[in-house]
């Protein structure tokens, strides 16, 4: 199971209903199949229940979206107002992330707990293939994160104060090769931050 540059070359076909068309028939079918693959593993590695959901984009009615995901949220109905992981398939290629969107209800737990761990969390293994997806060039590429004690402080007070704030860290991931595998180690220097993010009714604070 793999996307191939011709599934990203679907992210820049002009046309909300072109492209919206593409990535149902294209995109959203492979997503389907990696998130029933990934799921059981990594439901494992948070020790609960994750459910694998496919990005509608039900708000989107004139600008096509850049990028489209399939999510793994501890909620069967909703992940936006958790933090969650994330398989994303845009132009600039495959990424596995974890989440934060300012719908989250848990943000100001989140903040908080990245503030108490910003210690444990800035010497993990993977950090240095972690690139802020909130922070973009002008091709779409992440920012580089330099100083992590300085941006798990910084991300855990915006969490805390501004309403609008959010968390989008990943690693980007090679098209060739067995995507399932290549997206289950990444993911897996991710869960660090999962396991702080708040959702205390499905995981308890800890490493």
């Amino acid at each position: 199971m793999r996307f191939t540059k011709k599934d990203l070359e679907i992210f820049e076909v002009p046309g909300f209903a072109d492209r919206m068309q593409l990535i149902a028939d294209t995109i959203h079918p492979k997503l389907v199949k990696l998130g029933e693959l990934l799921q059981p593993q990594l439901s494992r590695l948070v020790s609960h229940q994750l459910y694998p959901q496919i990005a509608q984009h039900l708000r989107r009615t004139v600008n096509p979206p850049e990028e489209t995901w399939v999510a793994f949220s501890p909620d069967e109905h909703a992940y936006k107002t958790h933090v969650h992981f994330a398989l994303c398939v845009g132009a600039i290629g495959v990424q596995a992330r974890v989440t934060a969107k300012q719908e989250c209800k848990d943000r100001k737990i989140f903040g908080q707990n990245l503030i108490t761990n910003a210690e444990k969390l800035k010497d993990l293994k993977g950090n240095k293939e972690m690139g802020d997806y909130n922070k973009r060039d002008a091709e779409g590429k992440p920012a580089a994160i330099t100083e992590w004690g300085l941006f798990l402080v910084d991300s855990g007070k915006r969490l805390k104060e501004t309403q609008t704030a959010t968390l989008d860290v990943g690693i980007n991931l090679p098209l060739s090769g067995d995507l399932s595998s290549h997206a289950i180690q990444a993911l897996s220097k991710l869960v660090p931050f999962y396991k702080i993010s708040g959702n205390t009714q499905f995981n308890p604070l800890r490493f």
